[in-house]
């Protein structure tokens, strides 16, 4: 028995190592290439956005149109659904960049988490008061009164922006706050008077007979709206990176002003759910309102427009100055 497992041995040993080598040999010469080609020289760079809405074109034209990978970058978008979550994403490390309301930064700065803004990705409010009454008029903010309008939810810039409105005129705010996706249907329930929705539910919305009663660009033109944020660390440690995504983006506006419809066809692939002349309006009005900016520059004017609202509802109690928290010099390379 010892005999035959000595004998056992000499040919196992031999046929184990032989056929190692051969699986090895099979592993460099067939594997290894596949593994190669999963790889690419371009450096992982994930924003964060609040949603998925399609006013955030400047982002999806800059990825569909490979402007980010042209600069060597290969980004990953994910949503937390809330501005507030989307630098909060900033400040856990789960994100490089976030796409939401940029006055965000400061509300953090107050707290000691200071952020920056290093672009503008929409320049404009992009709001519409929308309404399937046809007596509802609102030719004047006094036209509100007593009037029920849903918004998205508290701290959303859409709801401060319609508080404000309220205030304004001295009125008793009356929001019925909602969930995105839900405004056109507390409207269909007599829930409220007015929706306060975005592109391009608002185009859908006409054309299926509803009525825009007003615009929130009539009333604040420019506006910082939405912004690519990031962290003064990263800034310091990335400054390459950040020009490269700004740049990125920067090429997507300019695709934008001067091919509007290629613009409604890349984003009509991303939500087919929208109709091809739906699309179309929704990129014509945004264009015209100035809601997407011609470049990434964001202006003091805007900035200031922002902040004074936010101080004005109390989210930020001190100075939030242009100069510490908006950083210029990525766009104007």
């Amino acid at each position: 028995m010892n005999i035959t497992r000595k004998l056992m041995s000499l040919y196992l040993v031999p046929l184990i190592i032989i056929i190692s080598l051969l699986l090895l040999s099979i592993y460099l010469v067939f594997l290894k290439p596949v593994i190669i080609k999963n790889y690419t020289n371009n450096e992982a760079i994930p924003i964060a956005k609040f949603g998925d809405f399609f006013l955030y074109a400047p982002l999806y034209i800059a990825l569909d149109n490979n402007y980010f990978s042209d600069e060597g970058l290969d980004v990953d978008i994910v949503s937390t659904g809330g501005d507030e979550k989307t630098f909060l994403a900033l400040l856990s490390g789960e994100a490089q960049f976030g796409v939401a309301d940029p006055t965000f930064i400061a509300v953090s700065g107050e707290q000691g988490r200071p952020g920056r803004l290093v672009a503008s990705i929409l320049n404009g409010v992009p709001f519409s008061g929308i309404s399937n009454d046809p007596n509802i008029k609102v030719s004047d903010i006094s036209d509100l009164k007593n009037k029920t309008i849903a918004t998205f939810p508290a701290p959303s810039t859409a709801y401060t922006l319609q508080r404000e409105l309220f205030e304004t005129a001295n009125l008793q705010p009356q929001i019925f706050e909602v969930a995105p996706g839900s405004l056109i249907a507390s409207l269909q329930d007599d829930q409220v008077d007015i929706a306060l929705e975005l592109e391009p539910n608002v185009s859908s919305f006409v054309k299926n007979g509803g009525n825009v009663v007003y615009s929130m660009s009539d009333y604040w033109s420019d506006f910082a709206l939405t912004g690519l944020t990031t962290l003064p660390d990263y800034i310091d440690e990335n400054e390459g990176k950040v020009q490269k995504v700004v740049t990125a983006i920067d090429k997507s506006m300019q695709f934008i002003q001067n091919n509007p419809s290629e613009t409604a066809k890349l984003l009509k692939a991303r939500f087919p759910e929208v109709e091809d002349d739906v699309a179309k309006e929704a990129i014509d009005n945004m264009i015209e309102k100035n809601i997407f900016p011609k470049n990434t520059l964001v202006s003091k004017a805007g900035w200031e427009a922002a902040i004074d609202l936010r101080k004005k509802v109390g989210d930020i109690q001190n100075s939030a100055p242009y100069d510490t928290y908006v950083i210029t010099r990525f766009s104007e390379k």
